[in-house]
């Protein structure tokens, strides 16, 4: 066995078990009240969502698109001191067309608390059709 996961990466594991259960309390928790979350690109989900309401508000836009079909699994995290990083597969269901993605995260984390999160999509050009106005 190698060694113990950096806290970090636990962490950001944490976010993503509260998520796939549902606990966006817990998940807000570990999230800072001035975070801010970065998607790029041009779709309704793109842009900088900034501090806790908006991120509620994208995980809520997300959900209502694809009609509860958003999901995200995790396929590995790494972490230091001041960054975690993950990678995961999400796939969802939107005006008839499936998609299926592997992205990574860059989470920046200060105190315990997600601070800022940058997110990278294997595919700009398919995450922007999908996610169209």
């Amino acid at each position: 066995m190698g060694p113990d996961p950096h806290p970090n990466a636990e962490l950001a594991r944490c976010l993503y078990e509260l998520i796939e259960n549902g606990d966006i309390n817990g998940y807000l928790d570990l999230i800072a009240d001035d975070a801010v979350f970065h998607v790029g690109g041009n779709s309704i989900v793109a842009g900088e969502h900034r501090g806790k309401e908006a991120i509620i508000e994208l995980g809520r836009l997300a959900l209502a698109e694809t009609n509860g079909t958003f999901k995200t699994r995790l396929l590995s995290a790494e972490g230091n001191d001041s960054y975690a990083v993950t990678l995961h597969r999400w796939t969802a269901e939107r005006r008839g067309k499936r998609i299926a993605m592997d992205n990574f995260n860059v989470f920046h984390m200060e105190r315990g608390l997600v601070t800022e999160r940058w997110e990278y999509v294997a595919d700009q050009r398919a995450h922007d059709a999908f996610w169209r106005p």
